[in-house]
Parts: structure tokens; C-alpha cells; sequence
């Protein structure tokens, strides 16, 4: 692959695995100086600061602020076809878990909250096991990030300065339909970021267009989709399919 097409995280992931395994941030730069990546980012070494903060692939050797880090074996984990169930609690987990699995098929990196990604699962596996971020303060450092981290599952792309969220998703249900679009207009506006409600009825989707042409949504609607439980678990079962014929085939994932 062309080096300048490379992510972040791939570049950081080769240069540890040069090292051993491990190594200090330091070794780390000093291994990608001169990285055709490094050209076109005049702060590359605060966006590699960064990037082995976020990824689940990279871990923080003790002790604390050792400043030293390491690449973990990315958990392998191979999605199923799967229905909702009626149960509110239990579809909460199932929908952000084909949120993830979906988001990762189509090549973005993925987040859900921290506490969701080890209480709840998804064909029996923590929600942690299908997401690639495990965290994304340095993303959206302010006011709202205690709320922008309670968002339900979160899709990034990745320019020359790291990750940037492409869509937001909150599963809601009844009146909890506004408490997902406030977090979601919590996103800093300039990124251009897709946000949708994920909801199981009707009832839900008719909320929805109420608060949408209200204040302060009203104003952002063009950002904003609703989408039923049964249109997700649609595109999440044809996207399984599909995936698995384009790896039969040869097709290989965008990224590194």
C-alpha cells in the first residue's frame, strides 16, 4: 500500500512492531521521522501522541506516565446474523453492536461508551470485543465531552491530523428520543458528522419529527436521520453477506 495512504494507526502499529513490540514515545517518533505521513503534518508528534491513546491496539506499560507503550493482538471476533428481540435492554446492545460491526465492515474505526463497552454484549461478547476506539478525549476536548462520550456508537475517518467522527448514532426509545439528539448536537460543528436516531417503532420515529422541527434542532435538521430497528437490522445482515463475498473475492479493506 502507498505509505502516504497508510493511517495513523497502521504507521504507529509498524514502527512498535520494528521495536519489538514496545517502546517509548521517543523511539516511536524517531522510528517515523521522515515518514512520508510526517510531510504533510507539521504536528505529527502530538497526532502520534494521540493516536496511542485512542486505539485499542495500543496499551500504556506501567508504571503511570511511563510514556511507554506497546501493541495488544486486536481481539478476532466473527459477527453472525442477527434479529432484535423485544426486549428493550437487550436490543439496546444488540443495535450497537451491528452499529460497530457495520462501521468496521465499511473500514471506520468505532466507538461506544466506555461503560458500555464492558457491561453490555453482543452474540455473548462484551461490546469492547467490536469497537477499535477506546477513547476519544483527545477528539473532542471541552465542555461537552463528558456527553459526547455517553453517545451510543460513534464512526471515525482519519485526515493527515488523525480521527474525525463521520457518524453519531443514539438508540433511543419513546421519550428518551430527545436526550439523544441533544448529545449528538454536542458534536463541535466543525465536524461534518451524520447524526441518527435509531429507534423500534413508529411512536418513536413520530417523536423524532416533532423535536426535530423545534429549537435548537430545527435549525440542524439536514444533519439529522431516523432510522427504524428493522432498517438496521437489514442493512447489518446484508452487509455480513456482502463482507463475506468480498473477502472471498480478494477485496481488501480501505486503510491499513
Amino acid at each position: 500500500m502507498d505509505k502516504e495512504r497508510l493511517t495513523w494507526k497502521a504507521v504507529v502499529r509498524d514502527a512498535l512492531l520494528e521495536l519489538g513490540g514496545q517502546g517509548h514515545l521517543s523511539e516511536i517518533n524517531k522510528s517515523i521521522e521522515g515518514h512520508p505521513k510526517t510531510k504533510t503534518n507539521p504536528t505529527w508528534r502530538d497526532t502520534i501522541r494521540r493516536v496511542v491513546r485512542q486505539y485499542k491496539i495500543f496499551e500504556s506499560v506501567p508504571p503511570e506516565r511511563s510514556g511507554v507503550y506497546k501493541v495488544v493482538e486486536e481481539v478476532s471476533v466473527r459477527p453472525e446474523a442477527q434479529g432484535f428481540t423485544e426486549e428493550p435492554e437487550i436490543d439496546h446492545g444488540i443495535a450497537q453492536g451491528m452499529l460497530a460491526t457495520l462501521g468496521k465492515v465499511y473500514g471506520y474505526e468505532t466507538y461506544v461508551p466506555p461503560h458500555d463497552q464492558t457491561i453490555r454484549k453482543f452474540q455473548c461478547k462484551p461490546l469492547g470485543d467490536f469497537v477499535t476506539v477506546s477513547d476519544c478525549t483527545d477528539i473532542f476536548r471541552g465542555p461537552n465531552l463528558a456527553k459526547i462520550r455517553e453517545i451510543d456508537t460513534l464512526w471515525f475517518d482519519e485526515d493527515d491530523y488523525g480521527l474525525f467522527p463521520v457518524y453519531a448514532f443514539e438508540v433511543e426509545e419513546t421519550t428518551r428520543v430527545k436526550s439523544g439528539l441533544d448529545r449528538l448536537l454536542k458534536i463541535p460543528r466543525r465536524f461534518p458528522t451524520r447524526f441518527f436516531i435509531i429507534g423500534p417503532t413508529a411512536k418513536e420515529k413520530d417523536l423524532f419529527n416533532q423535536f426535530i422541527s423545534q429549537t435548537p434542532f430545527r435549525a440542524f435538521r439536514g444533519k439529522f436521520l431516523f432510522r427504524l430497528y428493522e432498517e438496521l437490522e437489514a442493512l447489518y445482515n446484508s452487509a455480513l453477506v456482502h463482507n463475506g463475498r468480498r473477502k472471498q473475492f480478494g477485496i481488501l479493506e480501505r486503510g491499513g
